[in-house]
């Protein structure tokens, strides 16, 4: 597509319209992905993430961004690569807006509950179901009062 530099010229000065008509050309390096999320004109991100999915490094400086306007733009697009999703569970928030539209896969369901935060785990499940393996490991090792709000919530 073009240089670098002209990428990041392209997210950081040029308008919506100009933007829109050059992306179409093909997607932009990392280097310009992570200027478009440290951007706070959300118009070009939600246009380039209509076209395209964001770089596994770009998802991870995504997350690692904190930008909750980002994740509801982003998540109800795409599903994150399995890293990224086993770095979701370092953020409960994040974790939490991500639930609302993707499930984990088994690995990352299992970093959450072996991430030692059962509250995490719990606000996780009330959104999606446990694998049985990430299920019968948060029972064997959390504490028992946790357990039983688990129980109580899936009904079992």
């Amino acid at each position: 597509m073009e240089t670098l530099d002209n990428q990041i010229a392209l997210v950081r000065y040029y308008s919506l319209r100009e933007f829109k008509d050059r992306i179409s050309q093909g997607k932009l390096k990392i280097k310009a992905q992570f200027e478009l999320i440290m951007l706070r004109d959300t118009a070009k991100f939600e246009c380039y993430v209509n076209m395209y999915q964001l770089d596994p490094e770009a998802e991870r400086k995504l997350v690692e961004s904190g930008r909750r306007d980002l994740f509801e733009i982003y998540f109800p697009l795409y599903r994150c690569c399995s890293y990224v999703e086993a770095l979701l569970v370092r953020y409960p928030k994040t974790l939490s807006i991500y639930a609302k539209y993707h499930e984990l896969s088994k690995n990352s369901q299992k970093v959450l509950v072996r991430n030692k935060k059962a509250k995490n785990t719990l606000k996780y499940a009330k959104k999606r179901d446990l694998c049985e393996e990430a299920r019968s490991f948060f029972r064997g090792h959390a504490e028992k009062a946790l357990v039983l709000a688990f129980d109580r919530m899936c009904g079992t």
